[in-house]
């Protein structure tokens, strides 16, 4: 005869199943992905881009400007939160929705600063890469590589969850609930 936790045992096993075969299809989607943008940048300079200096912008746009290029220069593309080129160059395009450094700087980082949540990612920082992607989705909300990397943050979540769904219950066993 079958007993109730052996019954318990199997849908969690076919969860677990079930999350490690997405994560690994996700992960050969990004590897995919990946290997486009690397024959991709392998024709690009290796550095950051510099954004283009811009004549009569308005002071605030000027401050904010100085501001994102050093945090691009600092690697500070995405983070920390508040201080970061990703959210000072959203700034100047909400005070101008037309400056052309803020949006070729943006579309020029987003790789670099998707590498950055990729790394996110795989550390587990799952809250703080949450955050990230949804930064540069203010930018660029139909972006392939931040689709694919929300769906990897999305089975990195499921994976974490399974794990800490099995701990628990090692945990019930152990103290006999």
């Amino acid at each position: 005869m079958i007993s109730a936790s052996r019954i318990a045992a199997v849908p969690r096993r076919a969860i677990i199943v079930v999350v490690v075969t997405a994560v690994l299809a996700v992960a050969a989607l990004v590897l995919g992905v990946r290997q486009q943008h690397e024959l991709a940048e392998a024709d690009a300079p290796a550095k950051l881009p510099e954004p283009a200096v811009t004549a009569g912008a308005s002071p605030e746009i000027d401050i904010l400007l100085g501001l994102a290029r050093d945090a691009t220069r600092e690697g500070r593309l995405v983070a920390p939160q508040g201080n970061n080129a990703y959210e000072y160059y959203l700034s100047i395009l909400q005070l101008d929705a037309k400056n052309a450094t803020a949006t070729d700087a943006l579309r020029e980082t987003l790789p670099f600063a998707s590498q950055t949540i990729e790394r996110q990612i795989n550390r587990r920082d799952l809250e703080e890469a949450r955050r990230e992607i949804a930064l540069l989705r203010d930018f660029d909300p139909t972006n392939y590589t931040l689709i694919i990397l929300g769906a990897k943050l999305d089975a990195q979540q499921q994976v974490v969850t399974a794990e800490d769904e099995a701990k628990a219950d090692a945990i019930r066993r152990r103290n006999g609930g």
